[in-house]
């Protein structure tokens, strides 16, 4: 344990000089804004990727146009204008024009933000000097002269193209040139510094159709643009590489006008055998050789149909892409330097990677050796007070009791280390036990009248929207209580074009409205007059659609990220962080959210309960752990439970609508989720405390009970003036001359410390007597002091002075009968006043006092006195007592 203990604090130690290099860039903003698509037509522009099209997880194909824009931060994303904006695309190639203003898909216009086509009804039977329409394909743009080769492609993989033409954007012409004997698609090809045209990977098919597979990476197809020759080019790996396999949908970037970096793709496969990459290569052109760096940092999701551009001479950013049915939106930055995902452009990660450099080496080393010096300085310089340390712990430890052998306490030192040892061992044990304890939750319900009732949003998917707002057809929903109570002003449409949710079954137009009502609306359990104790949904739309759905989402109202989505502002506050509602629809962009959602059938009846509570999350502070007043965040929740009948067919012949949902509470309660931990170091204490009695139990069972002292360690280890004002209160209240000696410390007389009774010297009984009555004081004010607590006597002397009073009110021979008796002696107030009793005086032979009453620290009330046996009585002459 002691162990594990220190290899943590050498771990969190060296975190502070760990450098921190992986990671995706974690934007939440962009994963909501930006859309998840693959096969977008994309380049280059500037420090901007421009994307246009695609294929996302809503649709097939779009024709939105779009902006992702790095900075020395991150990355913005925006939408650009379009004016005849061209007929959605997937698939499609990109190329940004020579002086950067223009982009060649159908011909857009930075400057006038204006769509220009070309006519192009090609297709596989057309036979025009033009390349026939396709997809998959490659379109490379030659920076020197700005005209772009085209090679290879698809339509709709039963059709593979073989063709290679070059395209000049001043002219819009094309130009058929020689290509390979192969048909291909799905590849890449870059256009390096030199003039090489290098397509990779891909699926390629033999011209006939017989043979077809993944391209090899060793041998590769290049094309010298200088020189309009195919040539096949045999590649190696470097030393300790390895060679990538073949692949395709990747992408290939160029890197310092000679590098080519391939990033991802997959294997083409059928959707059962589909399996994708996220490895990363390097090309290098001029020695035809194939590197697999080593790459730190979290890497990007494998995908293909990717988007990779260089923005900076450093960075290489990916984006978009898919794998299989999986989309994605995310964005990746690789550092082209030192081969390393990034989650920052500032250095200031958040995660780590373990590596520390040669410099903090060196810092560490040395600061270990002027630690060194400074304990060895510090250690002849108090190497007094360390001796005097170790004898002061040594004499504490050691304390055999007189006439008892070395061995027994031997025996008993190394048994009481052994025990602490044990005790340790069970300490560290509770310890971490409270430490990583696991919380738990306890439920707590109450009784109430009337409860809550949560947000519903309606979303009607497949159901369209006609253009008259009279028309029975469009969607709609209608609510009222179990008594009757309209609730129909709580229901809200919600603005599409704000956010639109997405569902995977793609039904059609999905239209949504919001059930939220005002912070008094509430259901009650028992009849009278109130809302209700149930609400009744009755839903809208075309009744001659039957494939399509109505999707429920419950959300207690404090929690319902609509309210902040579509900034509905009725007085309600909204708990969620900006965070947290960013996730919630990165969560519905992905149709991911399995929480309190719920499809309903048209033409059915359908009853969801539901449970709101309170839950208290424990925070994660150190207070926590000490089980005590817990610090807890108040989170709403809400449980939901769901029950849908089958679809009647005469469902519209019976009722209005396309169907009915009925939403209760589970119960009338009020309901708190209490999160606490299991163990916590208030429950460590009472297990350690046991453990420690009996310890000490089994210790005084085998060797006897050792007395304790009654001073504690504040006074055993205090020094300077401290410890002087403690030595001298002794003294003072405590005085006693040297032939008295002190009680348990020196011997009653000094004949019991010498061997020769010959030289005792003659010593009178008076003086003896009084020796021993100074030490029978000294004793009986430490006793009181430190060991005996005094009341149960001081209760005896105030039973005696109430008894003489009584006594007294009785007159006569009362007196005197009382003063025989040895209870209430020396108790009479009539006498000369009394003296306190001066030990110093009492030696010297002075008359001692009439009392035996003494204090400690100055105790003033008459409680606190205690009568001497030996004071005399009514002013009589003290008698002396033989011992």
């Amino acid at each position: 344990m002691t162990h594990q203990l220190i290899t943590i604090l050498l771990l969190l130690t060296c975190i502070f000089f760990i450098s921190s290099t992986d990671g995706y860039f974690p934007q939440s903003d962009l994963l909501v804004t930006m859309p998840f698509k693959q096969g977008l037509a994309a380049d280059k522009r500037g420090q901007s990727i421009i994307v246009f099209g695609g294929e996302s997880n809503k649709e097939k194909y779009t024709n939105d146009l779009n902006q992702l824009t790095q900075t020395p931060i991150g990355y913005t994303w925006s939408s650009l204008p379009q004016k005849n904006t061209p007929p959605a695309t997937s698939y499609g190639r990109a190329v940004i024009s020579k002086d950067g203003n223009s982009m060649v898909v159908l011909g857009y216009n930075f400057d006038t933000t204006t769509w220009s086509s070309q006519s192009n009804p090609n297709n596989v039977t057309n036979t025009t000097a033009s390349p026939l329409n396709r997809w998959l394909h490659t379109a490379t743009s030659d920076p020197n002269t700005g005209r772009i080769y085209i090679y290879g492609g698809t339509l709709n993989t039963t059709f593979i193209f073989a063709d290679f033409w070059l395209f000049d954007p001043s002219s819009m012409a094309f130009t058929s040139l020689t290509a390979p004997d192969v048909r291909r698609y799905g590849h890449t090809a870059t256009l390096t510094s030199n003039g090489k045209l290098v397509i990779l990977g891909g699926a390629i098919i033999s011209m006939d159709y017989a043979q077809g597979g993944l391209a090899p990476m060793t041998q590769l197809q290049v094309f010298d643009t200088t020189t309009n020759q195919w040539n096949m080019v045999n590649t190696t790996t470097a030393t300790n590489n390895v060679l990538p396999t073949p692949r395709a949908h990747h992408t290939a970037t160029l890197v310092n006008g000679t590098k080519i970096i391939m990033f991802g793709g997959d294997n083409n496969g059928p959707p059962r055998q589909f399996a994708a990459v996220n490895s990363v290569y390097v090309l290098d052109t001029d020695t035809w050789t194939w590197s697999s760096p080593a790459i730190d940092g979290v890497p990007a999701s494998r995908r293909g149909n990717a988007v990779a551009e260089m923005l900076d001479d450093k960075h290489l950013t990916v984006t978009f892409g898919a794998s299989n049915a999986h989309f994605y939106n995310d964005i990746n930055a690789l550092d082209t330097q030192t081969y390393s995902w990034v989650r920052s452009f500032t250095g200031d990660d958040n995660s780590y990677s373990f590596g520390l450099s040669t410099g903090v080496i060196v810092g560490v080393s040395i600061a270990c050796v002027v630690l060194l010096i400074i304990i060895c300085f510090l250690a002849w310089r108090f190497g007094r007070y360390i001796r005097w340390l170790i004898t002061r712990i040594h004499s504490d430890i050691w304390k055999p009791r007189s006439g008892e052998p070395l061995w027994a306490e031997t025996t008993r030192m190394c048994f009481q280390i052994f025990l602490l040892f044990i005790f340790f061992i069970f300490l560290a044990f509770v310890v971490r036990q409270a430490v990583t304890s696991p919380n738990v939750t306890q439920t707590i319900q109450t009784s109430t009248a009337a409860v809550d009732v949560p947000d519903v949003r309606f979303c009607f998917d497949g159901y369209p929207t006609y253009p008259d707002a009279t028309d029975p057809r469009n969607p709609a929903v209608n609510c009222q209580t179990s008594v009757g109570y309209s609730c129909n002003q709580f229901i809200q449409p919600l603005d599409m074009t704000v956010f639109r949710p997405y569902f995977a079954d793609k039904l059609g137009t999905v239209s949504c409205y919001l059930f939220r009502t005002d912070a008094y609306f509430q259901l009650s359990a028992t009849s009278g007059n109130n809302n209700g104790s149930r609400l009744i949904f009755t839903l809208f739309g075309d009744p001659t659609i039957t494939s399509a759905r109505i999707h429920l989402s419950a959300f207690p109202k404090a929690m319902d990220p609509n309210a902040k989505i579509y900034n509905i502002n009725d007085g309600t506050p909204v708990l969620l962080s900006f965070d947290d509602v960013l996730n919630w629809q990165n969560a519905e962009n992905n149709d991911l959210q399995t929480s309190n959602v719920f499809s309903v059938a048209p033409f059915t009846y359908s009853s969801m309960g539901y449970t709101l509570s309170d839950h208290q999350y424990l925070q994660d502070v150190g207070w926590n752990y000490v089980g005590f007043l817990p610090v807890t965040n108040s989170t709403p929740e809400i449980e939901t439970s769901f029950r849908m009948e089958a679809a009647n067919p005469n469902y519209s012949q019976m009722q209005p609508g396309i169907g009915v949902i009925a939403v209760t509470p589970d119960n009338y309660m009020n309901n708190t989720k209490r999160e606490v931990k299991m163990y916590t170091l208030v429950n460590a204490l009472g297990f350690v405390g046991g453990i420690f009695g009996l310890l000490l139990a089994l210790q005084a069972w085998l060797f006897g009970y050792r007395p304790r002292s009654p001073w504690g360690v504040v006074h055993r280890w205090s020094v300077g003036d401290m410890k002087r004002s403690l030595l001298r209160g002794l003294q003072s209240k405590f005085k006693t001359t040297d032939a008295s000696g002190i009680p348990l410390v020196h011997p009653v007389h000094k004949r019991f410390s010498v061997t020769d009774f010959n030289n005792l010297g003659n010593e009178t009984e008076s003086q003896r007597i009084s020796r021993v009555e100074e030490r029978m004081q000294v004793m009986e004010l430490l006793f009181k002091a430190y060991y005996v607590d005094d009341e149960v006597f001081r209760s005896l002397d105030n039973a005696n002075k109430a008894k003489l009073g009584s006594l007294r009110r009785r007159g006569g021979p009362a007196d005197n009968a009382t003063l025989g008796d040895p209870l209430l002696h020396n108790t009479h107030n009539d006498g000369p006043p009394e003296e306190k009793f001066d030990l110093d005086n009492s030696i010297k032979g002075t008359k001692p006092a009439k009392s035996g009453d003494y204090e400690l620290v100055d105790r003033h009330d008459s409680s606190s006195s205690i009568s001497s046996s030996s004071s005399p009585q009514h002013g009589s002459t003290p008698k002396s007592t033989p011992l």
